[in-house]
Formats: C-alpha cells, structure tokens, sequence
C-alpha cells in the first residue's frame, strides 16, 4: 500500500563545515525529529571509522561528512535530546558508533524494522521492502558495500546515501500509523529502546568469550583458556588498531582452547593461526594456556550451554509451546522473530515445567509480556483455549477461559501423551 509522499529534495552539497553541520542540527531540533543512517569502515581498525552521516526531516536532506568537520558535538546533542523523536532502521550499528565516538546516549529512537515487526509485515526485514511497500519506489542496493572513506563521493554512491534516509519518516509516519490502530506504539518504544541499551553496552573482558561463535559446547579449563585467550585478543587489537577478530580469528582461538597445546612447536598445527603470530606471541599463548589450566574448578568461567531435559516429554512440550507462541503473535499482527526466539520459549518452558520463578525472564516482563508472555502461560496453566481460524490471508486467534474440563491427551502405546497438554 503505498502512500502519497512529498519528499525532500536531495541536497546540493555535502555539509562539511562546523558552521554548516551548526544550521544543520538548529533545524533537526527545529522540526522535532529526523531519520539518520551511518556510512563506515570496520574492516581495517579497532573502532569503526564514521565516513558519512544522512538525515532527513520532511523538508529537507543533508549529508554530513565526519572526515571533513571532526567534531560532531552538534549532532551529537541532536541525538541525546530526548524531545526529537529519531527514526533507523536496523539501528543496532549506527546506535553503537553513535555512542562509542559521540560519548552521549541517543534517546527517543523508533527502529522501523522493530515497527514492521509489530506490525506483521516481517521481521527482520531490509528497509528496501518497506520502501517499495509503503512508497513505491525501488531503491538501488549496489553500494551495500562501498568505500565511504573516499573523496570525493561519487555521485551513485551520494544517490544511495540519500536514498537511505530520504524516504524513511515517511515509512516511520505509516508504521506509526498502524502501531497506533493496534494500540501498540508503546510496544515500539519499548523495543526500539531495549534495542538502543543493548548496542552501546560493551562487554566486560572476563564475557567477550561470550561472544565466540561455537563456544556453546566448551566446559572446564578449555573454556577458562578460551576466556583469557579472549581477553588477551582485545588488548593486542586495541593496540594495534586492528579489528580483533582479524588480528586472530574466533576458530584459531577456539581451537587453541579445546587442543592446549604444551609448546610452541605445537602451534603449528593451530588453523587460521598466522605464522607471524606463532612467531611473535607463541610464547605468550602457551603461558595463558597453562595458567588457566591450573586454575581451580571454582574459578573456572560457567558453561554456556543450557542444561534441560533430554525427555520426550520436555520435547513435546516445547514444540506444543513454540507453535502455540507462534500463533498468538500471528493472531496479533506481529512477526513472532521479533517478539520471541526459541531459545527463549524452551528457557520458559524449563522454568514452567520445574516450578521455578518466572522473574527476570524476558517473556515476564514489560511489553514482551503483554504480547506474549501471559497468554502463553494461560495456555500452559490451563486457564485459556486459543481458537484459529484463517481469514483474509492471515490467522486470527481468539483467547477463551476454559470453563469445562479439557479432554485428555492422546496416549502413545507407552501410556506417554503423545502431544504436550497444559499442565
């Protein structure tokens, strides 16, 4: 469905002076909000280098170029000021860069991939599908990948730049819209808001093992070698000014962890392990092996891997649950990815099925609650039936409290329910 747009016309130059970027955040405050988008380099230093930044209100479109202004106070300012709302997409990066160079907290954020979300239209989805969705018009993804850092620009790339936030307060103006038809803008809010704490919260060192793909299944020492081998990572990229998964790569630093190599010679036999690296730091590697070897059992760091029943009964009740999950976000309008995963619902489903709190877990708290999380326990308790049908394209769920006795389960030949019933 599109909708009819006046849009602001691209702009004759780039904003590339203090005073310049100074009249450009006057009017940023002046109409009470504004899209952005970030252009930068992450490929070749520790921190991402910023290259571009778009913003657009209804009126007008600017670029402004970092490299050539330097302090970007003014913007900064813009985007800490909690009366102008800011409108993203796929926000996570350019809120994370944000924070990291211009020290302030960016406020009052609405992400439109978040809002496609809650509205139903998927999650997660490209903003160009929006653009066409909502605007009719289609945008050119050729410099997806570009050299931002180049001047000067060239014009396709300034037409892309532009492009990225051109028609984005109109995609946020319909998304609103709708939001508001299904009473669930503070849904939003919330969202885009957890969405902005979790991209400017950096990690501590002892948890940026955490973050190593493949670490799930690691326990005991080899876990504790791979938590200082971490720390020791980010320090030398830090150094350095590289990015620390380039300077050594997660699978070197996993396969390090799980082999323990007693001696240098034996890192040879390390994949994607740099014989420059071996030739410089060996030593140093070997050392942080063997003393986290020898740390005792109490300090070594927790496993990440999620210790639940293996039981055929557990099972089935997380298949009944994440499908009945799945239903009633369809039966809202909402994309169940963005209100739910299914690590979560199996964590909920552990916690339900011991009798343990449900304090503290995402799907007890805040809006996630209210979307999903009551029902889902009403349903698990008992105390509600769900009812499907299909109309005009989508599923439409009704919630009922269940006044008669529900009918037993179907039994397996073992006597086991061969499908989860609420408890």
């Amino acid at each position: 469905m599109s909708i009819p747009l006046a849009l602001p016309a691209p702009p004759q130059a780039m904003t590339d002076t203090p005073r310049a970027l100074r009249e450009v955040c006057e009017h940023l405050h002046a109409a009470g909000r504004f899209a952005f988008d970030t252009e930068f380099i992450g490929e070749t230093s520790y921190r991402p280098v910023l290259c571009l930044i778009q913003v657009a209100t209804p009126e007008r479109v600017e670029l402004i170029d970092p490299l050539a202004i330097g302090d970007l106070g003014p913007f900064w300012e813009a985007l800490a000021d909690p009366s102008v709302e800011k409108y993203c997409h796929a926000g996570e990066q350019d809120i994370a860069i944000a924070f990291a160079v211009g020290k302030n907290r960016p406020q009052n954020i609405f992400d439109t991939q978040i809002a496609a979300g809650l509205v139903g239209l998927g999650y997660p989805l490209a903003y160009w599908r929006l653009v066409e969705h909502f605007c009719d018009a289609t945008l050119d993804k050729a410099h997806t990948y570009s050299d931002w850092a180049r001047r000067p620009l060239m014009r396709a790339q300034l037409s892309y730049a532009v492009d990225d936030v051109r028609y984005l307060c109109a995609v946020a103006d319909a998304l609103g819209n709708r939001l508001r038809a299904l009473r669930r803008s503070a849904w939003a809010v919330a969202a885009s808001q957890e969405m902005c704490d979790q991209s400017i919260s950096a990690p501590r060192p002892e948890k940026l093992f955490e973050r190593i793909k493949g670490v799930g299944n690691m326990q005991g020492p080899a876990l504790a070698a791979l938590r200082a081998l971490a720390i020791w990572r980010e320090q030398l990229a830090y150094e350095h000014d590289l990015p620390p998964r380039s300077f050594i790569k997660d699978e070197a630093l996993l396969d390090l962890a799980a082999r323990a190599p007693r001696g240098v010679h034996e890192l040879g036999n390390i994949r994607h392990l740099p014989r420059p690296e071996i030739e410089t730091y060996g030593a140093d590697i070997i050392n942080i092996i063997k003393t986290a070897a020898a740390l005792p059992r109490e300090q070594w760091p927790a496993s990440l891997a999620q210790s639940y029943s293996d039981s055929l009964n557990f099972r089935s009740t997380c298949e009944a649950l994440i499908s009945t999950a799945q239903l009633i976000c369809l039966g809202q309008c909402v994309t169940p990815a963005v209100a739910t995963s299914q690590a979560q619902i199996i964590s909920f489903t552990h916690r339900l099925t011991q009798g343990e709190d449900l304090a503290g877990h995402p799907l007890d708290a805040g809006w996630r609650r209210e979307c999903l999380g009551r029902s889902l326990l009403e349903f698990y308790k008992g105390r509600a039936a769900l009812h499907v049908a299909f109309s005009e394209g989508r599923a439409v769920t009704r919630h009922t409290p269940t006044e008669t006795a529900l009918p037993a389960a179907p039994q397996n030949v073992d006597g086991a329910p061969c499908a989860a019933s609420p408890a």
